[in-house]
C-alpha cells in the first residue's frame, strides 16, 4: 500500500475531526497533532505543505 496525499478537500483520516475536510479542521488542532507527534505521515505531510497558512490562521484567531 502506498501513501495517499491529503488535500484541502480530503477527509481527515482520524481523531476528533475524522471525516471533516482537511481545510475545515482547525489549524490549532492540526498544529497540536504535529507538535505532539500524533499524526501519521499523510497528515504530517499535509501540515508541512500548509504550515504558513496554518500559522497565519492561528495568528488571526488569537
Amino acid at each position: 500500500m502506498h501513501d495517499m496525499a491529503l488535500y484541502d478537500d480530503s477527509p481527515m483520516p482520524f481523531g476528533k475531526y475524522k471525516g471533516e475536510k482537511m481545510a475545515n479542521v482547525p489549524a490549532a488542532y492540526l498544529m497540536w497533532l504535529y507538535n505532539e507527534g500524533k499524526c501519521n505521515k499523510e497528515v504530517r505531510d499535509y501540515i508541512e505543505d500548509n504550515l504558513d497558512v496554518l500559522k497565519e490562521e492561528i495568528k488571526r484567531n488569537n
